[in-house]
């Protein structure tokens, strides 16, 4: 009985080097059909590796996985060392992991169906009884490719980190890129200098959470960016749909529980200095405390207001001084009711929130006429009483302030 078993796992044995060596002949026809399934893939047929490439990769890991199962296993050397190099260069050539992960799964596939073709006459005893060595030499081989991609990519993330922190210095220095510096900039980054870029700052203190959001972005075939630049950080992202005055979901997504300020939308990417900039003074100027997604149309009031008065020329010039001579019960009216028309627009909208008769108001915005030169059914004068008036026109008709600092008549 001894003899027999022994005859029989040495006539495997020999069994199993003859299929091993009959498809060691047939790495070529291997190779082809592993590239005939990856190419189906976009991240293989629309990359920039060359044919060349990946049928000697191909054929050179067919060879080796072959050569360990000979072996049994036992000596794996050469597989892991190969397994380490290509795993470091598709991560060098941005082959996403999950599209290499795949095109090993492919390897497996193709070489069990080299392995289980009849004309290798192999035995279904003896394919279930190397089932195992074969599945062990092919994990072997994906694991290593897998941790070898994950770390060239992580050096390679650090790399690009500190690349494209030195290249957004440059852009937002004080003095503005030359044209060649900025052809420099676009191609450090990897854009489109032509697309379409949407602009935003939020606090640093959100610094975190965002760039945590913006890692999926790369999910998206979105170039993101993040910078920090005194109390915020500066978020660029190349748009994927151009022309779009919205953020879309996945754009609002990334700034979802946060306050954020988003600049106009930039189209080129030459635009995205002054961008920053009125990111940034949008952001500046947002209350405390507050969340949401905050643009120019939302904060130009306030922001135009409050730049006018840091250079002496505050608006309320334009309307408080000439009030000074109603009695505070009559300015009250006059500045609730144009602040209400204002807020609308409409007549009857304001008559009818103040209850009041429509000649009412309009003897009121008469009145205001009179006392500061402003016609409100102009829009030059609207919006110079508008700015005048701010905050007041935005405090859902709270009560008109007080003068103070203006004599009383």
């Amino acid at each position: 009985m001894q003899d027999n078993s022994r005859k029989a796992i040495l006539t495997d044995d020999a069994d199993w080097q003859r299929i091993i060596g009959v498809l060691s002949g047939q790495v070529p026809e291997l190779a082809e059909n592993f590239l005939s399934r990856i190419l189906v893939d976009p991240a293989y047929s629309e990359s920039g590796l060359t044919m060349e490439d990946l049928r000697s990769s191909s054929e050179d890991s067919f060879r080796a996985m072959l050569k360990g199962l000979a072996r049994d296993g036992t000596d794996l050397k050469a597989l892991e060392s190969l397994a380490a190099e290509l795993g470091a260069r598709r991560a060098r050539q941005r082959v996403p992991l999950e599209s290499l992960v795949r095109a090993i799964r492919t390897d497996f596939s193709l070489l069990w169906e080299a392995l289980s073709a009849p004309s290798l006459g192999a035995s279904p005893g003896l394919l279930v009884h190397r089932t195992e060595l074969v599945w062990q030499v092919v994990d072997i081989f994906a694991t290593r490719v897998r941790e070898s991609y994950l770390v060239e990519y992580e050096d390679l993330e650090r790399a690009d980190a500190d690349l494209q922190h030195q290249y957004l210095t440059r852009l937002f220095a004080a003095a503005e890129p030359s044209p060649p510096d900025m052809a420099r900039i676009v191609g450090a980054l990897r854009i489109n200098a032509d697309a379409e870029f949407l602009v935003a700052a939020v606090s640093r203190d959100d610094s975190l959470t965002v760039q945590r959001r913006l890692n999926l972005h790369a999910k998206w075939d979105e170039r993101a960016f993040a910078f920090d630049q005194g109390h915020h950080t500066l978020i660029i992202l190349q748009r994927r749909t151009s022309s779009r005055t919205d953020l879309s979901f996945e754009e609002r997504s990334v700034f979802d529980g946060i306050a954020a300020a988003v600049a106009p939308p930039v189209y080129g990417f030459a635009g995205v200095r002054m961008a920053v900039i009125a990111a940034r003074e949008i952001m500046t100027d947002l209350p405390m405390g507050g969340t949401g997604i905050f643009r120019l149309q939302d904060r130009w009031e306030s922001v135009t207001h409050h730049r006018l008065a840091q250079v002496g020329c505050d608006p309320a010039h334009l309307v408080y001084p000439y009030l000074r001579r109603c009695s505070e019960g009559e300015r009250e009216r006059l500045l609730e009711t144009v602040s209400a028309f204002l807020d609308s627009g409409s007549l009857v909208e304001t008559s009818a929130l103040l209850g009041c008769h429509r000649n009412t108001i309009v003897n009121r915005l008469s009145t205001f006429e009179k006392y500061t030169g402003l016609n409100l059914q102009k829009p030059r004068d609207a919006a110079a009483v508008l700015l005048a008036l701010y905050p007041l026109t935005t405090l859902s008709r709270r009560k008109a302030p007080s003068i103070s600092g203006y004599p009383k008549a």
